[in-house]
């Protein structure tokens, strides 16, 4: 399994995202994905419930939807997703493996930034390094994984 992108999505809008696939992805492009990604989950909503994931041809989108207080105590809707390519044991890892992890990322999200006003998502920055303690080797390319095997 090796994770494109992971990120968390506030109300509808983008606030943080790590692309592990092509790090140097122009912001606009982020979040018009995340925008996009939003509606998606939103229509399907609408239909099924609740939504776990969705799969192309050649990629699979995880997500997990949780609540999040912001300031004055209003409950705003919290969705962290994966960005994976597609692999044959995705259906049989979604429960044991890949929810139980962006639970971990919503979990330690909701402990950080309770109770902020999540419309200026540069306060979230540093969250990228929780993200990747959280997710690990399985983000990493080959030149990253290298690169930690010989440097540390």
């Amino acid at each position: 399994m090796f994770i494109n992108e992971v990120g968390i999505i506030i109300g509808g809008v983008p606030t943080i995202t790590v692309n592990y696939n092509n790090p140097s992805e122009e912001e606009l492009d982020s979040i018009n994905k995340c925008a996009l990604l939003s509606c998606i989950l939103n229509f399907a909503e609408i239909l099924i419930s609740p939504v776990e994931s969705f799969e192309s041809n050649n990629y699979t989108f995880a997500f997990k939807k949780d609540k999040i207080i912001g300031v004055e105590e209003e409950e705003t809707e919290l969705h962290a997703y994966f960005i994976m390519k597609r692999y044959k044991k995705f259906n049989k890892d979604l429960n044991s493996k890949i929810i139980p992890v962006l639970e971990r990322i919503i979990k330690k999200f909701k402990e950080k930034y309770k109770n902020r006003d999540f419309s200026y998502s540069t306060q979230f920055i540093d969250f990228r390094e929780d993200i990747n303690k959280i997710i690990g080797i399985s983000s990493m390319n080959i030149e990253q994984k290298v690169e930690l095997l010989f440097f540390g």
